[in-house]
């Protein structure tokens, strides 16, 4: 039987961008286009972007659990249930900054085909 390369989701290929977009470090890759485009787009061999590569395991786990914790602010109620229980400015700063990526991700897979956009409840009409 012929050996089958795996083929990567697109849907996996977007999270990777926007969370590492997210965790800044498309600032220190090696590929030019990301910094200057401000975003990750440098995609290595086996399909994972070069700044996630360069990572360690357990900064990949903090930084896809920090994305997974963008869930938690689908809807503008959520965000204002969470901007009302937030005690500093530093909290309600990762709020918003949180719900922006949220949005951004969905924006992407949008731009890919992979899902339709936002519309109501999940951003202010």
């Amino acid at each position: 039987m012929p050996y089958r390369k795996p083929e990567n989701s697109p849907a996996v290929d977007v999270l990777f961008r926007v969370a590492a977009t997210a965790w800044l470090n498309h600032w220190g890759c090696g590929v030019r286009r990301c910094r200057r485009d401000g975003r990750c787009l440098g995609v290595g061999r086996f399909g994972s972007p070069f700044c996630v590569r360069a990572m360690s395991d357990a900064e990949v786990d903090e930084m896809l659990g920090f994305f997974a914790a963008t869930i938690e602010l689908a809807t503008p109620e959520m965000v204002a249930q969470h901007l009302a229980q937030a005690k500093t400015d530093d909290e309600r700063e990762m709020i918003v900054f949180r719900r922006s990526v949220f949005l951004s991700y969905h924006q992407e897979l949008a731009k890919a085909g992979l899902a339709e956009p936002l519309g109501p409840p999940l951003i202010e009409g």
